[in-house]
Formats: structure tokens, C-alpha cells, sequence
């Protein structure tokens, strides 16, 4: 198909932003080949993370992108316990494109590395809220696109964030059989983790006519191989992005975060999952012991998208076993979802010392409801 990878870019950070009025370069994060991205420190105060895509002969226009940007954005505001982090502002140059948003500190990523190390009980309340975050989002009408652990912010007290939606800009369906498109869109970190569902890669177009790789519409590149575009045309490959579909990508994301870093797919090893020729259930098996955990996630990572449930259906603890008969399993204790969420929400617009004031203020009562002796901490007070 004539796709090549992305060459590195040379020019300095402070070239790249020179056209972006109010932000100062402080760091680079990341090796993003569809977008550059940086933590610069903004005149008003503060740290920002900024995305910028360099335009090239061929550029299509981006009206397109900014509308769907603006459409995520204002789905996803006003949300009480937000754990949506959407863009917040763009900005386009003659040259570039730049995409804002506030600068978390940690991403999940990171945050399974670094100690002290997360504590079961903490992984399962992250797992918890990013169910919820799934829920929230699709419930909006808006589906992710690269749900992977560098998505995920933390912040230092364990609170969630899914940020840098990519359904406007990156592609739904990928081409089985060249994996260069795989790596300029999805494999930022040059790692090969793969998140992605089966059904987004797809083979050429058989008799039967059947959408295929010949009809993608992928990225054309250049005489020196840097790509064109950086998106394929939403009518042709951007349409159909579905809640299994992240699903699947959360899946891989709690395994991941179960397993201690270690990706539950590489590249190769999904087109084998694909063809029935790899059983995730081995090292799942062998990492996550939590026999409910276990079974969540192989339930979201279903070959067939039309078993997989929904992030409500999941967070309610009811599936479909292989025997094909409903059953209940206590996924995440009840205070979590009665007491623990709701409370952490309101410390959101508080400043540190709040925060640390009304948790003092209900600390016994919290440590009641969690430990099982006042069913809700509002009939507490």
C-alpha cells in the first residue's frame, strides 16, 4: 500500500510551538509519530500538555477534526464524578495543528511501576473507576479509540482519568497485513503492546465485496516517506468505532494493570488470538489470581464483539458464563460504588488542605462504611 513510517522529526521543540501564543516548552513526553507531544508551562500558570501535528503538502482540511474535537468536548462536560479528561482547546496555524489539556503528573503506565507498588485493593477501585469512565463516555455517545494504560491518568491520591480521545483523528480499521499503519497510529512507545480489538483489523476485500484493506484509504506518504495525512478519511475508515471495541482495549488495560506491567497482547500475538491460534486464558491464569478479576476480563476480551456486555453490565457483576447462564459475581465491594465514589468526587474541587479537612471530618464514618457497619455514609451523617 505504499505506507512507510513516519521519519523522526528534527526540528526543536521551541520551533514546533513557536506558533502556539502563551505556552513556554518544559518537557517532551512520549515518541507519538501522528502527534508531537510536549508539557509546556502556560502564562497563566500551570502545566500543559500539548499535541502538535505538522502539516504537510497534501493536508486535508481540518474543519472536519475540530468539529468532532468540540463534539467530544461538549458531550463530555458537566458530568458529576467525572473521570473524562477530553481535549480542552485547539489551535491551527498555516503550519500546525495543536491540541491542549491540562498536564497530569502520572499515567497508568508509569503508576504500576513506580512504587510503592499498587495494593489489590487499590487496583480493583482504579478497575472500578475505569468502568465507570467507559460507562460515562459511551453513555455520552462517544467512543474512545486507543484505550491503552498511557491513556489513563492517576493522580497521586488514585483518582482516574481517560484522556486523549483519538475517535476523531486516528482510524477504526486497520489492514491485517501491513502493520506499518499499526505503528505510526497506535504504537506511540514502540513497544508492540497492542489494545486494539480483533475486529479493527481487517483483511483485502474478498469476492463477496466485504470491507478490507484496499478500501481503508490509509495513510499516503511522501517521496521521503513521512506520511501525508495524518488521519484516513473519516468516511471511510473512522465510522463504526463501537463500545465493544473498547471494551476490549479496557480489558487489556485491567489485565495489564493485574499482571504488573506485563501487555496481555503484543502485535503478533493478537493476529494469533485473531485466528484462534493463541489462548490469553494461559497467562491470565498464571498472573491474575483473583478468580472474579480473571474471569471479567476474559468476558471483555471475547473474540465474537456481540458477547461482550456493556462497562454498566460489567460494573453490575452480572454475565453470561460459557454455560450460557446468568450468574452473579461480587466484582468490587459495595462501598465503593454506595460511599467511596461519590465521596472522592467531591474532593474534586477542593484545594489539598480541603481535602485533607473533610476527609479528617469523615474519616470513622468512612471507615465504617468500608468496613461493612453503616450501609451509606450519607444516612451516617
Amino acid at each position: 500500500m505504499g505506507n512507510q513510517l513516519a521519519k523522526a522529526v528534527t526540528t526543536r521543540p521551541a520551533e514546533l510551538l513557536s506558533d502556539l501564543p502563551n505556552v513556554v516548552y518544559k518537557d517532551t513526553l512520549g515518541g507519538g509519530r501522528v502527534l508531537k507531544t510536549f508539557v509546556c508551562v502556560h502564562d497563566e500558570g500551570g502545566l500543559v500538555v500539548v499535541k502538535v501535528y505538522l502539516k504537510r503538502e497534501g493536508s486535508p482540511d481540518l474543519d472536519v477534526y475540530k468539529r468532532e474535537l468540540g463534539r467530544i468536548r461538549d458531550n463530555l462536560s458537566g458530568l458529576s464524578c467525572p473521570h473524562l479528561w477530553p481535549f480542552q482547546t485547539w489551535f491551527e496555524s498555516d503550519s500546525k495543528a495543536f491540541l491542549l489539556r491540562q498536564y497530569v503528573f502520572s499515567n497508568l503506565y508509569e503508576r504500576i511501576s513506580t512504587r510503592p507498588f499498587l495494593s489489590l485493593p487499590e487496583k480493583k477501585w482504579m478497575a472500578f473507576q475505569l468502568l465507570f469512565a467507559v460507562g460515562q463516555a459511551h453513555e455520552k455517545g462517544v467512543y474512545h479509540g486507543d484505550i491503552k494504560c498511557e491513556n489513563v491518568l492517576v493522580t497521586s491520591w488514585n483518582w482516574v482519568y481517560l484522556s486523549d480521545f483519538a475517535s476523531a483523528y486516528k482510524p477504526t480499521y486497520l489492514p491485517a497485513d501491513n502493520p506499518a499503519d499499526f505503528s505510526f497510529f497506535f504504537d506511540a512507545g514502540s513497544r508492540r503492546r497492542c489494545y486494539l480489538a480483533p475486529e479493527r483489523f481487517v483483511d483485502k476485500v474478498n469476492a463477496e465485496g466485504s470491507v478490507g484493506a484496499a478500501e481503508l484509504g490509509t495513510a499516503d506518504s511522501q517521496e521521503d516517506g513521512s506520511p501525508t495525512i495524518f488521519s484516513p478519511l473519516p468516511s471511510q475508515s473512522q465510522g463504526g468505532l463501537t463500545g465493544a471495541m473498547d471494551i476490549f482495549s479496557l480489558g487489556c488495560v485491567l489485565a495489564e494493570l493485574y499482571m504488573e506491567g506485563k501487555s496481555l497482547f503484543d502485535l503478533s500475538e493478537l493476529h494469533a488470538y485473531r485466528r484462534g491460534e493463541y489462548d490469553p486464558s494461559t497467562v491470565l491464569s498464571s498472573k491474575v489470581k483473583d478468580e472474579n478479576m480473571r474471569a471479567l476480563i476474559l468476558h471483555m476480551i471475547q473474540l465474537d464483539p456481540s458477547k461482550r456486555l456493556t462497562a454498566k453490565e460489567y460494573l453490575s457483576g452480572k454475565w453470561l458464563d460459557s454455560g450460557g447462564t446468568t450468574r452473579k459475581k461480587e466484582l468490587f465491594p459495595s462501598y465503593m460504588s454506595q460511599t467511596l465514589h461519590g465521596f472522592c468526587a467531591s474532593l474534586l474541587p477542593l484545594d489539598p488542605d480541603g481535602r485533607l479537612s473533610t476527609i479528617r471530618l469523615a474519616y470513622g464514618q468512612l471507615k465504617g462504611c468500608i468496613a461493612g457497619l453503616r450501609a451509606d455514609l450519607k444516612d451516617s451523617q
